[in-house]
């Protein structure tokens, strides 16, 4: 076991790094309301995923218009990156979720499940299955003055 470890290391690896923070939403806000004029509500309103507490007890319906809204943020983010039809084969992701307040959080209700079809789509990614992203590490940390997500895809 060691010794495979020692290859990871020795292998070089290409990282990634995407921060969804305040600047990126009010910049997607901005191409939301150009493209939906008629709209008045704010699409996404924090840069964290929505707690699976949250939308696991939504009903279907509504469920499905808050993964929608998330898989659009997500492919317009990817596309505004310059990664669309990255097409990353082999990786391991890792989310950290940034909130503005210490209270607790539990890890395994930050699952980025809307992220992750979003990056499909995009074609960043070739799938979120378990053949292209062989690890997801979930984190979560305080920093009051900038709230985010930072996502780090290491590629294999």
């Amino acid at each position: 076991m060691w010794t495979s470890l020692k290859n990871l290391r020795r292998k070089k690896v290409e990282q990634i790094k995407l921060t969804i923070d305040y600047a990126v939403l009010e910049k997607y806000n901005k191409y939301y309301f150009k493209k939906n004029p008629r709209r008045k509500k704010i699409p996404i309103e924090t840069p964290t995923h929505p707690s699976i507490n949250k939308w696991m007890i939504m009903k279907r319906p509504m469920m499905n218009g808050l993964k929608q809204t998330w898989k659009e943020f997500i492919v317009w983010f990817v596309e505004d990156c310059g990664l669309s039809n990255k097409k990353i084969d082999k990786c391991e992701m890792t989310f950290i979720s940034y909130f503005k307040t210490k209270i607790r959080k539990d890890c395994d209700n930050t699952v980025p499940k809307f992220i992750l079809d979003g990056m499909s789509e995009s074609g960043l990614v070739i799938d979120d299955d378990s053949l292209h992203i062989e690890s997801l590490t979930l984190k979560c940390g305080y920093d009051k003055k900038h709230v985010r997500t930072d996502i780090y895809i290491d590629i294999k």
